[in-house]
Order: structure tokens, then sequence, then C-alpha cells
């Protein structure tokens, strides 16, 4: 549905001409376009509409879509062919549905493929010539701001800084599915003074003013943490010998510490019992943890390794994790991992770890007693771990100076004695560093210019600082640089590694881009390939997936304890891991897109597996896992937990909602929005009623029959997936005893039967899904425009269409991968466009 909103004049930069736009909305496809209003003028006079398609319009589409009556406030009896792209957008939204059968309505009088075939003929083919016309035109150049993520690894890579510098920072707004287009991505002064105050951090961090730090190393047991509780203990006794005495009164300090040792029965510090020449952490609750043998003083790598075993289990898997994080019990913990300990065979886990001042690491058992009182400690007999050592040492230095000190001042160490002479050339070699381009000496000019008027009030090193402050809160950095009519070759060098690794170009980019290779399409196939390779990708594989998948949502609507007990944190990171490592394989191993629809295997760990009932799966390590299709109807994205659970609302499942995320997310078909003051449908837990006689409510509604048939199928297709993802044949229920007590029961039976539009009847998921594949060329599609949105960092317009249509035609020619298509669009032409 297009829909006219407003025309309006809006000026670009100060180096662009103002041109007169027209903003255009899509309401199906969600998206707003901006076209020049000449167009038209300029591009020629507007074709004459073919009379077999006048007269199928007047057949088929005239009473819903004409003069007196415009459905979706739409008509298709003034349409005309044109090399604007309003009209190119129109024309394509009737091709579209005709392609899908969406229109006329089933209940409607249908055409022959006889009718249909010159029709759609004929509309692709003015389609094409009017992307040709389009596609030299100009339009706004959208500025595109650095998002979060894209400042926080830019920040990392270049200066090696961790931090939550951007704790301040306000949410960047998603547009057409992802938080990275430009024409959301607004900067407010709010924002600005939170740049600043990121900018004094990062600086704080970077440039070193003292000694190299000294590595440290530390090697202790639970004995030694046992020798330090009881030196604490003598010495509390000491210092209250004679407190006792009748004279003396206790503080209400001491009191609130009796109290509580009194209410939970844990006289004294809970306390690690011994286990032969080891002790055993006895307890769930009890973490020993680094802090009280080194204190965290310097930011950086630290190695922390732990030997333990498993005891007491018979035969039972024990988890040992390893997480890392502040003393503040409201802030998580960072798990750095969790190991499965099966025996009393010791095991060495080590890991390298990011540390902040004052954080520190500890150990915690997640299996076994969750409480008991000191004084049972002893007596207990249930699963322990036993600790053997731990070992713990750093901040771990690769380079001194630190790369962030580098980048600013090269080999310059003592920064107290900076020379105002040198620091115009500092600030030559770090502003292309900064600024992910070359830089005129002009501007160069004008931030040595600053520092020298800094330099009356101020030191140096002080002056140096609120130079570089300023240049990092100016638009060459807090922006993409990009001229207005061609990607040159540092603009593609930052497309790409922001593409590919959210963060800066590294210094191959910049040196191809810099002697004009990069552009040439065998220079640029390789570096996609390089960057792919790099460890970096793994930002744009999560990032992606987890805004496109919307798998970031996962464990925001926490399922019933009452009704889903076996839910836990576990399951909550196995769900989410196995569609991000989903998607991985697919990349690294160029396999084709088809699998998001059907796969024969998926990514498991033993807690998923079972979940899942499947056998065979050991150790929580996640593997690629094949899967016996007539055992299970796992494979695919549609059968991934993670996906089920963001489509559900923790106590029911909603095919409403599942089938919108299905037309959006997998087939790129979206449903228009749902009219003003339809109520939404109340969750029944009491088993007194299905989802589809709850839907009957909705498709008794005129106005909301038409979306409900094309949505709700295909979420009733997945009723039978849980809101955990967990496979069911009736619904779970709580059923009411005599006693008023509330039991885990089952519900009604699951009815997962409907008919898909074209495409006919279907009884269950597997039927279904054997149905949805027929229209794999969706998926393809829709893949490809969501690549190409997120890589841009813009919404689509109709001029992108036919390069999206050339990027997924190679991309099935050369056996459908997501890595072919990957290299595809960076080699397309839509990635050169502004």
């Amino acid at each position: 549905m297009l829909r006219l909103i407003e025309a309006t004049s809006i000026t670009a930069s100060e180096n662009h001409p103002t041109t007169r736009f027209r903003v255009v909305r899509t309401d199906r496809m969600k998206r707003f376009f901006l076209f020049p209003l000449l167009l038209a003028s300029t591009a020629g006079a507007a074709e004459k509409v073919d009379s077999k398609v006048t007269g199928f319009m007047q057949t088929y589409c005239v009473s819903c879509h004409g003069e007196k009556k415009q459905k979706g406030d739409f008509r298709v009896d003034t349409l005309q062919i044109s090399t604007t792209a309003a009209d190119a957008e129109n024309w394509q939204l009737v091709l579209d549905n005709l392609h899908l059968g969406e229109m006329p309505p089933e209940d409607e009088k249908q055409p022959k493929p006889a009718e249909l075939e010159p029709v759609t003929e004929w509309i692709q083919s003015e389609l094409r010539r009017a992307a040709l016309a389009l596609s030299g035109q100009k339009g706004e150049v959208v500025l595109r701001r650095l998002n979060r993520f894209e400042y926080e690894n830019t920040i990392e890579d270049l200066f090696d800084v961790r931090g939550d510098f951007a704790v301040g920072f306000p949410e960047d707004t998603i547009s057409g599915g992802f938080n990275n287009n430009g024409g959301a991505l607004m900067l407010s002064a709010e924002q600005l003074a939170e740049y600043m105050k990121a900018a004094d951090f990062i600086l704080s961090r970077a440039i070193v003013t003292k000694p190299r730090p000294e590595t440290k190393s530390i090697t202790f047991t639970l004995q030694d943490i046992e020798d330090r509780r009881k030196a604490r203990e003598e010495e509390r006794a000491r210092k209250n010998k004679g407190k006792g005495d009748p004279g003396y009164t206790e503080t209400p300090a001491e009191k609130k510490r009796k109290e509580r040792e009194k209410a939970t029965g844990n006289y004294g510090e809970p306390f690690y019992p011994p286990w032969g020449a080891d002790m055993l952490i006895p307890v769930m609750y009890k973490k020993p943890d680094t802090k009280e043998f080194l204190q965290v003083r310097e930011p950086g790598w630290y190695r922390f390794k732990v030997v333990a075993y498993a005891v007491r289990n018979e035969g039972k898997i024990i988890r040992l994790q390893v997480s890392h994080g502040s003393d503040n019990k409201e802030e998580p913990q960072t798990i750095a991992g969790i190991t499965q300990l099966a025996d009393e065979t010791p095991r060495e886990i080590e890991y390298r770890v990011y540390l902040q001042p004052n954080q520190r690491v500890q150990v915690s058992m997640l299996d076994g007693t969750n409480w008991l009182p000191g004084s049972r400690i002893l007596e207990d007999k249930s699963p322990a771990i036993a600790i053997k050592r731990i070992e713990f040492e750093g901040p771990i230095i690769d380079q001194w100076p630190p790369k962030g000190h580098q980048a600013l001042f090269g080999k310059l160490e003592d920064v107290s004695r900076l020379d105002d002479a040198v620091v115009p050339q500092l600030l030559r070699d770090f502003a292309p560093k900064l600024f992910r381009r070359p830089v005129e000496e002009a501007v160069v000019e004008e931030f040595a210019a600053f520092y020298q008027a800094q330099r009356q009030d101020v030191a140096a090193l002080d002056a140096f600082k609120l130079t570089v402050k300023a240049m990092m809160t100016s638009p060459q950095f807090l922006y993409h640089q990009e001229p207005a009519d061609q990607v040159d070759e540092f603009a593609l060098a930052n497309r790409l590694s922001y593409f590919l690794w959210r963060s800066l170009p590294d210094d191959e980019l910049m040196r191809l881009a810099a002697q004009n290779k990069l552009s040439q399409p065998a220079e640029l196939k390789k570096q996609t390939a390089r960057l792919l390779a790099d460890a970096r990708a793994e930002r744009f594989l999560r990032d992606f997936t987890g805004q496109w998948l919307q798998t970031t949502k996962v464990g925001e609507m926490q399922p019933d304890k009452s009704l889903y007990p076996e839910y836990d944190e576990d399951l909550e990171r196995a769900m989410v891991q196995e569609t991000q490592l989903f998607i991985r394989e697919l990349l690294v191993n160029d396999l084709s897109i088809a699998n998001l629809l059907d796969s024969d295997w998926t990514m498991l760990n033993d807690r998923l597996a079972r979940h899942y009932c499947i056998e065979g799966v050991s150790g929580n390590q996640f593997r690629k896992v094949s899967l016996d299709k007539s055992k299970t109807v796992r494979g695919g994205l549609l059968t991934h937990a993670s996906i089920l659970s963001i489509t559900s609302n923790g106590t029911t499942t909603s095919p409403v909602v599942r089938g919108v995320w299905m037309l959006e997310r997998l087939l790129g078909t979206p449903a228009p929005p749902p009219p003003p003051d339809v109520p939404p449908i109340e969750p029944d837990i009491r088993g007194a009623s299905t989802i589809n006689e709850q839907l009957e409510k909705h498709r008794n509604i005129a106005q909301c029959a038409a979306c409900h048939a094309k949505i709700d199928p295909y979420g009733i297709a997945l009723e039978n997936f849980d809101v955990t993802g967990g496979w069911r044949e009736n619904y779970r229920a709580l059923i009411e005893a005599k006693n008023g007590r509330k039991t885990l029961g089952e519900g009604k039976l699951v009815q997962p039967a409907d008919k898909l539009p074209k495409l006919g009847p279907f009884a269950g998921f597997t039927e279904f899904r054997a149905l949805l594949k027929k229209n794999e060329h969706l998926v393809f599609h829709n893949v490809a425009e969501k690549l190409t949105t997120y890589a841009l960092g813009r919404s689509l317009g109709f001029a992108d269409r036919e390069e999206i249509n050339k990027i997924v035609e190679a991309t099935r020619t050369n056996g459908g991968g997501l890595r072919t298509m990957v290299e595809t669009l960076a080699m397309s032409p839509v990635f050169r466009r502004p």
C-alpha cells in the first residue's frame, strides 16, 4: 500500500544543492523513500499502459481498488508506468501481489494462467525499463552516524580500550529492521555530551603516564582461602574479647549480624571441607574468587586457570562455571565458560579474560545442593566439585607502550615532556586513522591551531587531550564519510569493514584504497574473503543474526515457571547459540540459504538436544549434528527454540506473532499493520479454548479477515511447538484441584491444520514446511534484501531492486550459499551506490 505523505524541501549538506523531494511511504514494506519531484519531467513522459493490463485490472481489481472503493488506500485504475520511483514502486507492489497469489483474494474471481502471464510479463518489462532510467538519478545523501556497536568496536580496534564508556549513549533507533540505518540515527546535544565524556574515559585509558605495570602471577588453593578465613575469625575473636561482659553493649551492626546468622543457621562463614589433599565446593552459593589474592588494579587481559574434578556424583554431570565481573550483585557477571565434570579425573580449565579495575574471576558449581547451614556442610554427601588449585596471572601485556598510546604518539613513551613542535605531526599522523581516510592539510592546521589556543591555559599534554577530544566529537569521526556522487576507494574500504567487521578498516584495506586497487574486482573479492576469515567477522555474524532474526529478544518474555519448569538460563543460552552457530555454519562453509527453511542438520549441545528429544549428543560444547528426519521434525530456522521463544509471550504461543515474524523476517512479504481499535487476543492458560478458537474472534471482524487469512496459517502451523520451542501434542494447562491448588496438566489437543493461500492445505508442521519450500525463492530474495539494507545502512528503493535480483540470481546459480551471497553483494554495483 503506497501512500503519499507530504511534499517538502530538504537541504542536503552545504556542499550539495537544495533539491525538492517528496516523501513516499510503503506501508506494506515499512519503508520511507525520498524522491526528487522533478524526476518525471526530466525522465520523459509516462508510458501508456498496455490494453491487456487495463482489461485485466477492470476484470479482477477495480471493484476493490478503483474510483468507488479503495481497499488499503490503493487504486489501480489511475496507475501509469513512468520513470518516477513512486509510480514504479506502485507497479512493483502490484506485481508482488500477483506473484504471491495474494490478489485477487481467494474468495474472488480468479484469473487463468493464460490471462495472468502476459500481465506480469508486461509489468516486469516496464519495471526493468524504469529501473534503467532511474539508475542514473541522484537523491538525498543521508549522513550515517556510527551506531553504538560500531563506535565501541572502532574504539577497541583503534585504542585497545574496553569499558562501559558508551553506557550513557541513547539507544539507536531501529529502522528497516536494523539499528544502523542512517536516516534514523539522529545526534542530539545530550548525545554529544556523552561522546565528550566517553572521549575523556578513552584517552585516560589509552595514554600511559606511568611505568609499565608488573605482570603478577599467583597460585592458591581452597585451603589458602580457609586459612585466611580462620585468621579473620581469630582476629575478630581477639577484638571481641571481653565484649560479652555485662557492661558491654553490642553495636547495631553486631546485633544485625548475629540475627542474620541465627535466622540462616549458618554460624560463621561457610567453609570448604577437605577431600584428600584437595578441598570441595560443597554448595552452589559458595563461589571462590581471585580478589582476595590478587587485586586487579590495571585494566587488561588476565589468564585464569582452575584444576577441578567431580566427586560423589554417581556418574552424573556436574557443571563448573567460570565468570568475571564486579562485586556489585546488581551487575550481571560475564560468563567465560561452563565445563562439564563427569568423574574424578582432574581437568585443567583455562580462560583469557579482560578485566576492569577491581573486578575478579570466580568459580561456581551449577549443579548440586543449593544451600546448607555451616554445621551440616561436613555431614553432606551430595555431589560436589573438588578444586586442586587456581592460577591467576596478569595483566598480560602484548606491547608497550600500548596500542592506543602508539596510535596517538607513535613510539614516544614519556609524554610528560611533550614538545609543542611535534604536535602538528602527531595530529597529521593520527587524523587519517581516526577519520578513516586521508585528511587535507587545512584540516590538520585547524586542529593544530586549536591545540595552540588551548596551550594558553593548560600544559602541553592536557592541550593535546583536548584537541584529540575535539577530533573524536567531530563529524569526520562520528559519521561515515561518503561522497555524494560515488563511493570512492576509502568509502569502499569503510563500507566493507563496517559491514563485515562492524569497525574501521585495517592498514591493508587503507593501503589498497590509497593505491586505487581495492575496487578492482579480483582484489575486492580477495579482501572480502580475508575479512570473513578474520575473528572480527564474528561481530557481523552476531549483530546481523541478532537483529535480523531478533534473537536478541530471547529471555525478554520469561516462560511461566508453573507451566514450564524445565526452562532455565542454561537452556536460554543454548537457544541463542544454536541460531548464531547455524548462521555461522552457513556462512563459513557456504551452505545453501535453503537450509533456513529445512535442513538435515543443526547445531546442538547436550542441553538443547535433550530439549529436542534428540539422542546421542553429550557434552556442553556445540557441534554440527546430523538429524534423522524420520525421528524428528527439527531442521531449519522454524524449529529453533530461539525463534519459537521470541514469538511467544511466556505463557501461550501466538500464531499471529509467529505468522508476522515468518512473513517479515523469513519470507520478506510482511502483512499490513492491524486496523486501530481491534483488541488483542487475551491469553487463556486454563485449557478452556484453543488458540484456533480464539482467532475466530478476529476472523469474524470484516476489516481483519483478509490479513488474518494471510498471517494465521503460518503461525498455526507452528502450534505443536510450545513457548520454549519444545514439541507438544496437547496444550499445557494449570488444573485446579478440589483443595484449590493448581497442578500442571494437559489441556486441549493442538490443532495445527490450516490452508496456505495459493499453496494448499496442510495437516501439520511437516506438510506445511513442504508447501513453504515451494516459495524458497522468497527466502533468497529476503536474505539478499536484509543483507543489503544492513551493509548499506539505509532503506532500499526501487532503483536497488534490479541489483538485488541479480545478487539472488547469481547466488542461486552458484550453489545458493550464504557466503556466495555476501561476496556477490560486496562485488555488486549497489554496494558502491551512495
